[in-house]
């Protein structure tokens, strides 16, 4: 290991040490008794405020928040916007959390302002019982970076909440809400109800407008008063389906999606992979004018080419002939873009060619959602595991087919796993390799994808540089 490789590794070991010194018992429960994100913003404070230096917008959700957070980054690049990107968690390498114009934090940069704010942190007089969440440390360094790389505006994904998440401690001027749905009701609930409350907390005295994609009816009848209450103190609602509408044109495997809002319209190119993502369009298209607007850029035309866009790990195409296509879908909602990929690409092609999915579903995750979704889709269905030892596979999954109608296999191994559907996979099928992170992770070794840059070289579809 290079010396420089070995200092990242020590930062990345000093992010997670804050978090690791608490009992195990106190960082437990809802996130609302256990975590405590006012020790980030005083971090940010001890670090002279950088994020307020910066026009940042955050996105909260449960099912697309790194997909619009991308699209909306994306978008900003390609309309000449110096654009910093905060994701998490990462697919291979650490720093693919922290992004400017599409690319990586360089390693010294981020040893050097790891060290910058490790120091600032060690001064701060945290309870032996509390930490500052990891996550925050690492926003507090994306901050600080974007800060002196002149960064004009940057795009911060949240965690599982953002009333008590630590990266809506960064503050932010726009807000960016994909679908909610009831999930982590062992952290944000326990009920649906509650993890709505917890998401709307994106909405801070700072916020100046609010971009959501369409709403589950629960969700949205939650979320009325927030968004009353939000629109009465000034602030603006730019809502899929009700403020702003999209449309398709010249659709086949590419086309455009054409979006109209109040005082600008938007033109995106895009390929078959992002046609599921038609609702995210537009509310990163919104959000893009909204960003243009208040920097004092053009803003009521947008035009956007993103079929070099590489949403890493979802709906990513990563070999053709066969098409092999990676997505970390978990549950119905997340399989349903899948669905609507693979419709899409059958379409295109008038019913030539299999599908083969390999699913990847640990013992939490949604496995009949997924199923009722993608397998009457699919001519082959094989289950797997992942190298992650961690994660626990004790269901009887090709059990669970047979219940449903479906005749399915299983290999453990990941790798074994695609290669098996990959020999029996000809030129003109698809070969879907769908499940949990870990997975995805496994499937993008396997193919050596970079996850650094977003982009692709032009013309690829998607394919890896």
């Amino acid at each position: 290991m290079t010396q420089i490789a070995e200092q990242v590794t020590e930062i990345i070991r000093w992010i997670f040490s804050s978090y690791s010194r608490v009992p195990r018992e106190r960082r437990q429960g809802f996130d609302r008794d256990v975590r405590h994100p006012e020790w980030t913003r005083r971090l940010l404070d001890a670090m002279g405020r950088p994020d307020e230096r910066v026009y940042n917008v955050t996105v909260t959700g449960s099912k697309g928040k790194g997909s619009h957070a991308i699209l909306t980054a994306a978008m900003l690049q390609q309309m000449g916007v110096r654009v910093g990107l905060f994701t998490s968690p990462h697919l291979i390498d650490f720093l693919e959390r922290i992004r400017l114009q599409g690319m990586p934090i360089p390693e010294e940069d981020f040893v050097r302002v790891g060290e910058l704010v490790r120091e600032a942190a060690s001064a701060l007089p945290v309870p032996a019982d509390q930490y500052i969440g990891p996550v925050g440390l690492v926003a507090v360094m994306a901050a600080r970076w974007y800060e002196e790389q002149g960064v004009e505006a940057a795009v911060y994904e949240l965690g599982r909440g953002a009333r008590h998440d630590d990266v809506n401690q960064v503050v932010h001027r726009g807000a960016i809400v994909a679908p909610i749905f009831g999930e982590h009701l062992d952290r944000l609930g326990p009920t649906w109800e509650d993890v709505v409350i917890a998401k709307m907390g994106i909405l801070t005295e700072h916020t100046a407008w609010a971009a959501l994609s369409g709403q589950p009816p629960l969700s949205r009848k939650v979320m009325a008063p927030f968004l009353t209450a939000f629109r009465a103190k000034g602030g603006e609602v730019l809502e899929v389906g009700n403020d702003v509408e999209w449309s398709w044109e010249d659709l086949d495997a590419e086309g455009h999606v054409k979006v109209r809002g109040p005082g600008f319209t938007a033109e995106i190119r895009v390929d078959e992979r992002l046609v599921p993502y038609a609702d995210n369009l537009a509310a990163s298209a919104a959000a893009a004018h909204r960003v243009l607007r208040d920097l004092g850029r053009p803003s009521r035309e947008i035009a956007v080419d993103l079929r070099g866009l590489a949403l890493i790990g979802r709906l990513q195409r990563v070999r053709r002939e066969p098409d092999v296509v990676i997505d970390g879908a978990i549950h119905a909602l997340s399989a349903a873009y899948v669905r609507r990929f693979a419709e899409t690409w059958r379409a295109a092609r008038e019913g030539r060619g299999r599908v083969h999915l390999v699913l990847s579903l640990p013992d939490d995750k949604d496995a009949d959602g997924v199923m009722r979704e993608l397998a009457p889709l699919a001519d082959r269905i094989l289950f797997t595991e992942t190298t992650n030892s961690a994660l626990h596979f004790t269901r009887d999954l090709v059990a669970l087919a047979a219940t449903l109608g479906y005749a399915a296999s299983h290999e453990a191994n990941p790798h074994d796993a695609i290669r098996a559907a990959l020999a029996e996979a000809s030129r003109d099928d698809l070969v879907l390799l769908v499940g949990t992170q870990s997975f995805v992770g496994d499937a993008l070794r396997h193919f050596d994808v970079p996850t650094g840059p977003i982009w692709t070289r032009a013309g690829e579809d998607g394919a890896p540089c």
